[in-house]
């Protein structure tokens, strides 16, 4: 029987224009009455993301900020900050580079410099507590995650560059063409699916996830049910229990009902 159903958004749950078929209301209550626990899993910023599923958002899980920040409802459950000295060294190295700009994700909200001003709308499709700052010296937030933005959409690019610059304790992952995250080494989605688990004494076999790029790799490890994108890149096919159609084919809310019918 399941019990704990997680997805990503974007790539995922989301379609092409950033939205779900509002199908997916029905489908929640009647998680709710089979006492089914519905995570979101995102590497969004967690405000981005409960305001997306109001009304329902008190009812659900965040796992917010690729596993840093983990909440039901507005109750926050865990958060795993980086330390202030590894920030500040992170900010240098990033700087560097032109093609970047980047974003400090804390718990109060997101900060990006005022040079960036141009790409509020990419911001936009992401966070919606955020803020332009003169400088990253004027941030004053426990910081959860920086996030690296790519204006020539290339990010696996840099990646390799930027992985050996980075300090000891911190790691890089992918999230589409354009973005990257930087986090504490041993946070990613995962850990917040163990968190649950462990909090609810809910079994490996009693999970289904669905995801579709590697920061979703470890969450899929972490249930017996893992689904992968047929719009998936290849090491998330590789791991799953099953590939399952597209985001824009709806296929994560045509696999619950199947889950909820069996």
């Amino acid at each position: 029987m399941i019990r704990l159903i997680a997805t990503d958004m974007d790539g995922t749950f989301l379609d092409s224009n950033k939205k779900f078929d509002k199908s997916f209301i029905e489908l929640f209550y009647k998680m709710q009455e089979k006492k089914i626990k519905f995570v979101i899993a995102s590497g969004n910023q967690y405000y981005r993301l409960y305001q997306k599923f109001l009304p329902l958002s008190d009812q659900m899980y965040f796992i917010a900020e690729n596993g840093s920040y983990i909440a039901k409802g507005t109750t926050e459950l865990h958060c795993d900050v980086i330390s202030y000295q590894k920030v500040k060294e992170m900010i240098h190295i990033l700087s560097q580079y032109q093609r970047i700009f980047m974003i400090l994700c804390g718990k109060k909200g997101a900060y990006i410099l005022k040079d960036e001003f141009a790409y509020r709308n990419e911001v936009k499709k992401y966070y919606c507590a955020y803020s332009f700052v003169n400088s990253f010296d004027d941030v004053h937030d426990e910081i959860m995650k920086i996030a690296i933005y790519d204006k020539q959409h290339h990010i696996q690019d840099l990646l390799d560059e930027i992985s050996q610059q980075l300090p000891i304790g911190v790691k890089i992952v992918t999230s589409g063409n354009e973005w990257m995250d930087i986090q504490n080494q041993n946070m990613n989605k995962g850990v917040g699916i163990q968190f649950l688990q462990d909090m609810y004494q809910i079994q490996f076999d009693e999970c289904a996830a669905f995801g579709d790029q590697m920061n979703d790799y470890e969450m899929l490890q972490e249930v017996k049910y893992a689904y992968a994108m047929s719009n998936a890149v290849q090491p998330i096919k590789d791991i799953a229990y099953k590939v399952i159609g597209s985001n824009d084919e709806q296929a994560v809310l045509k696999k619950i009902e199947d889950i909820l019918n069996d």
